[in-house]
């Protein structure tokens, strides 16, 4: 059995409510800022074995940060996700989303007020089954995590992947 990421279950009260936002506007983009790790944040995750959270980049061009908060999204999208909505706390029973979730990370963001650049980051909720399949024969080849014969990709994430 595969544990979750020790850094992804900082981030799941942000990312269900995250989520509820999504759920609540499906089909349409919803954004958040995504402020990088406090000191004691880097401190507790050196601790845990994570010295760097914010340099060196995946295969997908994450950091280790950003990375954290995205298991967290998909992770509890797939266990709360229901068709209709998020239900936090009611766990599915199945081991595939209901819906569709996609995950754009935009650029580094600086406004008025912030101590420092924080990541644009934005996901949009579409409908399960037969509407995601159409909408996943869309992508290109090169940016699929599954082939057209429904195995794996180089872009899947794989527990060979993973630092924890």
């Amino acid at each position: 059995m595969v544990s979750r990421d020790p850094l992804s279950e900082w981030f799941d009260a942000a990312a269900i409510r995250y989520l509820e936002r999504a759920y609540a506007s499906r089909g349409q983009w919803t954004g958040v800022y995504l402020a990088p790790p406090t000191v004691p944040q880097r401190a507790r995750a050196a601790m845990l074995g994570f010295p760097d959270l914010t340099r060196g980049r995946d295969k997908w061009g994450e950091v280790r940060w950003v990375r954290a908060f995205k298991r967290s999204v998909y992770w509890n999208h797939k266990r709360y996700g229901y068709s209709d909505s998020l239900r936090a706390g009611d766990p599915r029973n199945s081991p595939r989303p209901a819906t569709a979730l996609t995950w754009d990370t935009g650029n580094r963001v600086l406004k008025r007020g912030w101590p420092s650049r924080r990541w644009a980051i934005r996901i949009a909720i579409h409908q399960g089954g037969s509407a995601a399949a159409r909408a996943a024969a869309k992508i290109p080849g090169s940016r699929r995590w599954v082939d057209a014969a429904g195995y794996p990709t180089e872009l899947q994430s794989t527990p060979a992947d993973r630092d924890y």
